[in-house]
C-alpha cells in the first residue's frame, strides 16, 4: 500500500501510531524515571505530566512545521529523506521487536545510567527519551511524504494526539505501568516494534515514489 493511496483519516491514524510507538509514553523505564523524579522532588503528578506533554508537543510540532523547509534549504531531496527516514524508523522498530525494549535511538541506554534526581523532568525524560532523535526523524519523515501539506497536518495532529496520551500515561497510568512484569513490558515493546517497522517500510516506499515524482 502506498501513502499516496491512503485516505486523510488513514494518514492521520498511521502518523499518530508511528509517533506514539517511538515516543512510547508507557515505556516502563520512562515511567520509573517519572515516578522517581516526582517522589524525590515532591512534584504534583498531573502538573509534572502536563509539563512533559507540553515540552514534547512544542518540540515535535516545530519539527513538523519547519522540517520540510529546512531540508529544502539544505538542498536535500524530500524523497531521499523519506527513504532514509523510513529506514531509520523501520530499524528502530526491529530493535524493539527483537530486543523487547525501547529503541536506543531515543537514548534509553543512557537514561538508565543518569541520576534522575539531578536530571529532573526535562532531561533526560522529555529530552531525549521522548522528543529525541528517533521521534524527530519520524515526525520529519511523516511531514515530508507529500507536497500538498496534508502530511504536515497529519504529523501535527499525530503529535497532538501523542502529547495528550503522554499526559494521560504519566498522570494516570504511571503507577500501574511501574508495577508491570518484565515479560509483559517486553511483549508490549515487541508489538509496538512490529507496528513501527511496518510503518517505516511503508514510509520508505512512499519516499521512493516521491523521489521519482520530483
Amino acid at each position: 500500500m502506498n501513502i499516496a493511496n491512503l485516505t486523510t483519516a488513514e494518514i492521520y491514524i498511521q502518523a499518530s501510531i508511528a509517533i506514539f510507538m517511538i515516543v512510547n509514553p508507557i515505556d516502563p523505564v520512562k515511567i520509573i524515571i517519572f515516578n522517581d523524579v516526582v517522589s524525590n522532588k515532591g512534584l504534583h503528578r498531573r502538573t509534572a505530566a502536563i509539563k512533559i506533554a507540553v515540552i514534547v508537543f512544542c518540540i515535535l510540532t516545530v519539527v513538523a512545521l519547519v522540517g520540510r523547509e529546512l531540508l529544502q534549504l539544505l538542498g536535500i531531496n524530500l524523497g531521499a529523506f523519506g527513504v532514509v527516514g523510513g529506514l531509520v524508523v523501520a530499524l528502530m522498530g526491529f530493535e524493539m521487536l527483537y530486543g523487547g525494549v525501547s529503541s536506543k535511538t531515543q537514548g534509553a541506554g543512557e537514561a538508565e545510567k543518569e541520576s534522575v534526581e539531578d536530571e529532573g523532568l526535562i532531561m533526560p525524560l522529555a529530552i531525549p527519551l521522548m522528543a529525541g532523535p528517533g521521534a524527530i526523524t519520524t515526525v520529519v519523515t511523516v511531514s515530508t511524504m507529500k507536497d500538498d501539506g496534508s502530511t504536515i497536518t497529519a504529523a501535527v495532529v499525530g503529535v497532538a494526539v501523542v502529547s495528550i496520551l503522554v499526559f494521560v500515561g504519566f498522570a494516570y497510568l504511571s503507577g500501574l505501568i511501574a508495577r508491570m512484569k518484565p515479560a509483559s513490558a517486553a511483549m508490549m515493546a515487541r508489538i509496538g516494534g512490529l507496528l513501527l517497522a511496518t510503518i517505516g517500510a511503508q514510509l520508505m516506499l512512499g519516499g521512493i515514489r516521491t523521489f521519482y515524482e520530483l
